[in-house]
């Protein structure tokens, strides 16, 4: 305790009393009875309590464009490419031409773009997903940086400057899936080069969630697991730990073969929601998952909910999505150097926060020219809501509500990272330079395949949409004239949305007005969007 004194010329001057001064603190650390040490919790703050599970929400109310086009209906051009420069390796006798992607859609917000058409056979939501050429797994021109150059097809890429990350068009969610990398310009296998960084560049390769940043190499946080060229030295954590024998690295012309393995989206589910239970649900391997398959085990319900927002650049229409956030506790995680976690060690039962539950029985393991050199990273992170949450923003999307979406795309992707020239051919299907290791693991599939199943989750959600719009009593064509649209099919559902809290008139209440909505999902609170959606500033 201090008092203070007002000298003559006016200032204050700050004395102690005799004996006083600052109170040492405590020790951390409390003797229990038994003689064990326990430590002072540190009081974490939970996600919000306001946020609904994905399969309890309902979709929002479609937003109308405000100046539709006759060109809606035709698909999306194929990206305009801009030559960037060649690469030419002497390892394998093969040239590559790299292309920039003119008019990129990024944004400062971190959004995600989708690309949609006008389809007469929708006519509440009016809009179906699509997708621009080629169309094939490939890596994302919209989910990677300005500085990443592709060639034509979508399956190399390279920059010239420092480390920038390219994610693919597909993720795994569960099942084993496999693909391929190839280093096309890299370190050159010279024993009498001098040490340093290679004149061809670096490459980094792994998975990636969609929270990983793009900017920085795979594997510097929590939502990354990377191979470095150099050393063949895993990443994680920012955390580089020797993988390869000694002096084996990872060659121009190497083929890295990936492999991942994820548990069922059932047991995936009750992990995140906190009630898995290893004796009943089994430990994730192959011989728990058949007993639990062929006993209890049934198919997990998903409910994707894609809460959109339609807009125009220039003769293509796209729908821009809110990004999934990285969340502060396994930021906390990646930079906290001590060896006791502040939270506790991540696993699939941990009661601080879902972000830091792991998936029992999930995998990486990684082969190089077709010879398996182990599986470094096991127990990955889990990635189904609540361990991944959409950015929380002020909009009319009422997203501390709806935080807790899945729109079907959250999972592990394919991630490349290149660095001062280096460049990365990838494989996600046959034909390929190596192959998946067929009598080693069972049930592995090409990444390729994804391609064409999230073309029919995205075919099924749309319908589902354009369902619910119409029990709903939505549509797109009576939001812009003013009057949403009644059917003998909705008047039921008008009635329960105009009589659930007292607050709401039906359908044909003012956009933008909360309400109570009964919908097929279930009793769920909701934000009706009106007109005036319109997306963040956009880079060019």
């Amino acid at each position: 305790m201090a008092t203070y004194t007002v000298p003559a010329n006016g200032k204050s001057k700050r004395t102690k009393r005799e004996g006083g001064g600052r109170e040492k603190r405590g020790p951390k650390r409390q003797e229990l009875d038994d003689g064990s040490v326990a430590y002072n919790k540190k009081v974490t703050t939970s996600a919000s309590s306001a946020a609904i599970p994905s399969f309890e929400l309902s979709m929002s109310m479609p937003i109308p464009l405000a100046d539709p086009r006759p060109i809606d209906v035709l698909h999306p051009k194929p990206r305009q490419m801009n030559p960037a420069f060649m690469k030419h390796s002497d390892v394998l006798r093969q040239s590559w031409a790299f292309f920039e992607v003119a008019d990129k859609v990024s944004n400062r917000n971190g959004f995600r773009y989708t690309y949609a058409v006008a389809d007469p056979g929708f006519p509440h939501i009016l809009y179906r997903q699509t997708d621009v050429p080629p169309y094939h797994s490939r890596f994302s021109f919209e989910d990677s940086p300005a500085s990443i150059a592709f060639t034509k097809n979508g399956l190399a890429v390279s920059t010239n400057d420092p480390w920038h990350s390219a994610r693919a068009n597909i993720c795994a969610r569960e099942g084993t899936y496999y693909y391929e990398a190839r280093v096309i310009s890299g370190i050159v296998r010279n024993k009498t080069a001098p040490p340093g960084p290679s004149p061809r560049g670096n490459v980094r390769l792994g998975f990636a969630r969609r929270e990983a940043d793009l900017d920085v190499n795979v594997g510097v946080d929590c939502y990354g697991y990377g191979i470095r060229d150099v050393n063949g030295e895993v990443v994680n954590r920012m955390r580089c730990e020797y993988f390869f024998p000694k002096d084996e690295a990872i060659y121009e012309g190497d083929v890295i073969g990936m492999l991942i393995t994820l548990p069922s989206l059932g047991l995936h589910k009750k992990i995140v929601e906190g009630t898995y239970d290893p004796a009943v649900d089994g430990d994730g391997s192959e011989a728990s998952a058949h007993k639990t398959s062929t006993s209890q085990q049934q198919p997990a319900p998903m409910n994707l909910i894609r809460d959109r927002i339609p807009f125009h650049l220039k003769s293509d229409f796209l729908y821009q999505q809110n990004h999934i956030f990285p969340c502060k506790h396994l930021r906390d995680y990646a930079f906290n150097l001590k060896e006791t976690p502040t939270y506790g060690p991540p696993s699939p039962r941990n009661v601080e926060d879902p972000s830091l539950r792991t998936l029992p029985g999930s995998s990486i393991t990684i082969y190089k020219n077709g010879v398996r050199m182990g599986t470094p990273f096991s127990n990955l992170y889990a990635f189904l809501p609540p361990a991944s949450r959409l950015t929380q923003a002020s909009n009319n999307l009422g997203i501390g509500e709806r935080e807790n979406a899945d729109d079907g795309m959250i999972g592990y992707y394919p991630m490349v990272s290149c660095h001062n020239g280096g460049a990365v051919e990838c494989r996600f299907e046959a034909p390929w330079w190596v192959g998946p290791p067929d009598q080693e693991v069972l049930g592995v599939k090409p990444f390729g395949e994804r391609f064409n199943e999230q073309i029919v989750e995205d075919v099924v959600a749309d319908m589902v949409d354009e369902i619910e719009a119409m029990f709903m009593g939505w549509s797109v064509t009576g939001a812009l004239s003013g009057v949403a649209t009644t059917t003998g099919l909705n008047s039921a559902a008008g009635a329960a949305i105009g009589t659930g809290t007292g607050t709401g008139t039906g359908p044909g209440t003012a956009a933008g007005t909360p309400q109570r909505a009964q919908s097929v999902a279930g009793d769920v609170r909701m934000q009706m969007d009106g007109a005036g959606g319109t997306p963040g500033p956009m880079e060019g």
